[in-house]
């Protein structure tokens, strides 16, 4: 891969494992290009509001032209509407609800200084501690 390319695209959000599990292929292909293409981020590398269909602004047509062609793209909105994985705003655009994507953490696990605590009495469900407490 060359420079250019790698700048198109950015690792820092991943699709949920439910999104994943319940998406078709097409649909999480198209999730995931709108996680990881510069095209469909914005400067603070969060995924974008798209425009239904738009061709001054970033859409959801274009999303999923530039995914696959062969992708009908009223056909992948239906599905994220019905899932509950976008949401359709009155002003004419799509959002990528946030519970869909997470951040992309390689090798959380294996950190040797971060690690989930899990549930004692008086103390918080999930708090992350440090091997120094």
């Amino acid at each position: 891969m060359n420079s250019s390319s790698q700048s198109k695209f950015v690792c820092r959000w991943e699709p949920t494992e439910l999104a994943s599990t319940i998406l078709s292929a097409p649909s999480r292909e198209v999730v995931s290009h709108w996680i990881s293409a510069m095209a469909f981020l914005d400067e603070n590398l969060h995924p974008v509001l798209l425009a239904v269909n738009n061709q001054n602004e970033p859409s959801f047509n274009q999303l999923v032209q530039a995914v696959n062609s062969g992708f009908a793209p009223s056909v992948v909105l239906n599905e994220l509407l019905r899932k509950g994985v976008v949401e359709q705003l009155d002003n004419g655009h799509v959002l990528l609800r946030r519970s869909t994507y997470v951040h992309d953490v390689p090798g959380f696990e294996a950190s040797p200084r971060v690690r989930r605590q899990t549930y004692s009495p008086g103390r918080s469900v999930g708090r992350r501690q440090t091997d120094e407490t």
